[in-house]
């Protein structure tokens, strides 16, 4: 039985549905109601660790979902009050119960997600998973936190634990504003928001992280192949950034600024659902 908290958001819902439908038994969970949830449903605030170990009792895995988005989604303090403690609860009971695999929502924000869209300068792109996580606001140090949790635990018991990192999850009536305009040092863009990710494979990617052949802890970013623009890759980062920044891996036409390489190796995430493929 898979725990999938967070059960009651855009998100949320989306991976329920698609366990479901692939045959898994569920158990959904959220602080929030989840009318015409597809499987039982368990109100409860992750923030009581009596609450978060009663709904993850009897689990073989936890999808851990739940979290208050942002920046933005509430006041710093309560969001990252909210995230920390609520991660550390699930986080802590699946490794307590045996909990097999423990799926995490993180975010690519913690890569580097910044108020002012200058302040985060990478070491290299594009974008993966050994490039340091550089949050500048409580969200994005939030979910970094989680995965150091997970890793805590993951060395601490025999549950394994799979973080994904993606970003600015767009449906698909969401795609067709795109391109957008491109980032100038005029009018900037915080690097990670050059990405997107697609709500289909992000939901794919959690499910799949369930059974991958993963020992340990392991952390994925996940964006689709192009960014947000039509103006090639390579040019928008000499104009935004000179040479201030590595290029390591080729970047074609408008390629992706964070790479989804390991996620497609070890996950087998497929990279489709291109808005610039008129067929999706």
């Amino acid at each position: 039985m898979i725990v999938v908290t967070g059960a009651a958001g855009r998100l949320g819902q989306h991976v329920v549905r698609r366990l479901v439908d692939t045959g898994h038994e569920v158990r959904g969970t959220d602080r929030v109601r989840f009318d015409d949830a597809p499987t039982p449903f368990v109100e409860a605030d992750l923030c009581d660790p009596e609450a978060a170990a009663s709904v993850i009792d009897g689990a073989d895995a936890v999808i851990h979902m739940g979290a208050i988005p942002g920046p933005g989604g509430a006041a710093p303090y309560e969001m990252f009050h909210n995230n920390t403690l609520s991660t550390l609860n699930a986080m802590v009971a699946a490794a307590d119960q045996r909990v097999r695999r423990i799926v995490f929502s993180s975010s690519a924000f913690g890569m580097g997600w910044a108020d002012d869209p200058e302040a985060f300068v990478p070491a290299y792109l594009p974008l993966d998973e050994e490039h340091e996580m550089m949050p500048f606001e409580p969200y994005g140090l939030s979910k970094q936190i989680g995965e150091c949790t997970a890793r805590m635990l993951c060395r601490s018991s025999l549950t394994t634990a799979v973080s994904l990192r993606f970003t600015n999850v767009a449906r698909p009536d969401m795609l067709e504003k795109f391109p957008l305009p491109p980032p100038t040092p005029e009018d900037p863009v915080t690097l990670v928001m050059w990405a997107y990710a697609h709500i289909d494979p992000v939901a794919e990617a959690h499910c799949l992280a369930v059974d991958a052949d993963i020992d340990g802890h392991e952390s994925f970013l996940i964006a689709q192949p192009p960014t947000r623009f039509r103006e090639p890759t390579l040019d928008l980062i000499r104009h935004n950034f000179g040479d201030r920044v590595e290029i390591r891996d080729d970047l074609p036409e408008n390629a992706s600024v964070i790479s989804s390489a390991k996620a497609q190796r070890l996950l087998g995430l497929a990279p489709g659902h291109d808005w610039t493929t008129a067929s999706d």
